[in-house]
């Protein structure tokens, strides 16, 4: 247990509060060019993929096959790039952050946990600009719900100071950052089936599959692993705002564990809806048994 939540020790803590709140201003000013690139790119991949669907779209209106017999759009360039490039973007995060996770080791010194793997900061700062690019998009494009506005935020708040400040909590970045948007992979699947009708009613055994292959890896990954995960950084996080007397570093450690408790409380309402959307479905084949 001791390994998941490590004993409190005020040496420890009082070592830490030692050293500078922020990481060296030369390296936070590389972020922040990082930031800008990944947000830059993204925007870049979208509007290319938003011009290549407007483009398909357009050729099927010419012949003919722009809607079904209900008259509904087959694609709308807007939803459709937007969930094209969520599918890359998280695709790439999921497998860097996999091929990370699998390498770090285990047994890892809370010292290391709290103010180490500097590097692992890509992964924040790369969410952070993504973030940036989808909070927009989401809010004013698309017409994402609330929670999913919410959630953006939440993460550009965590990810700022796992990017900028020296006790970034850098060791959870792969996981946090990275392993779980394999979980959005299939979500991204589902939700092209939803932005065209017509595709559920051509394939609705594939349609099936992807629900359920989204329901079991989000599942997985951000209600069994995340829990664990979570509370060994939440702990860790709380020991060192209660040890803390610097006003800054207060500030930002409580923004960073209520914004991480947001995001695990969004986990939980999703994961709510999952395992409420999976027994229902079930329901009329428990009947017809």
């Amino acid at each position: 247990m001791s390994s998941l939540i490590p004993l409190y020790d005020p040496n420890l803590f009082s070592e830490i509060h030692q050293l500078s709140t922020f990481l060296p201003r030369d390296e936070n000013e590389e972020s922040i060019r990082f930031i800008f690139y990944i947000a830059s790119i993204i925007t870049a991949i979208h509007c290319t993929l938003y011009s290549i669907v407007k483009l398909w779209k357009g050729s099927r209106k010419e012949n003919g096959e722009s809607s079904d017999e209900n008259g509904v759009t087959s694609l709308d360039a807007g939803k459709a790039s937007y969930i094209l490039t969520n599918l890359l973007v998280n695709l790439t995060f999921g497998c860097l952050g996999i091929y990370y996770q699998i390498n770090i080791p285990r047994g890892e010194s809370t010292m290391n946990k709290i103010v180490g793997y500097e590097h692992a900061k890509l992964f924040a700062a790369g969410q952070v600009g993504y973030q940036l690019w989808a909070l927009p998009i989401g809010l004013f494009v698309v017409g994402e719900t609330k929670s999913m506005c919410v959630h953006h935020v939440a993460v550009i708040c965590v990810g700022s100071v796992s990017t900028f400040i020296r006790c970034g909590f850098r060791y959870y970045a792969p996981y946090f950052y990275g392993l779980v948007e394999i979980s959005s992979v299939p979500l991204s699947i589902v939700n092209s089936f939803k932005n065209n009708k017509e595709w559920i009613k051509s394939y609705p055994q594939l349609y099936s599959y992807a629900r359920l292959l989204f329901a079991v890896t989000f599942l997985l990954v951000r209600v069994v692993l995340w829990t664990p995960f979570y509370w060994s950084s939440l702990s860790t996080a709380t020991m060192l705002l209660y040890s803390s007397e610097s006003t800054p570093t207060m500030v930002i450690l409580t923004c960073f564990n209520l914004s991480g408790l947001v995001l695990t409380f969004l986990q939980y309402f999703w994961a709510g809806k999952i395992i409420s959307a999976l027994i229902n479905g079930a329901r009329p084949k428990n009947k017809q048994n």
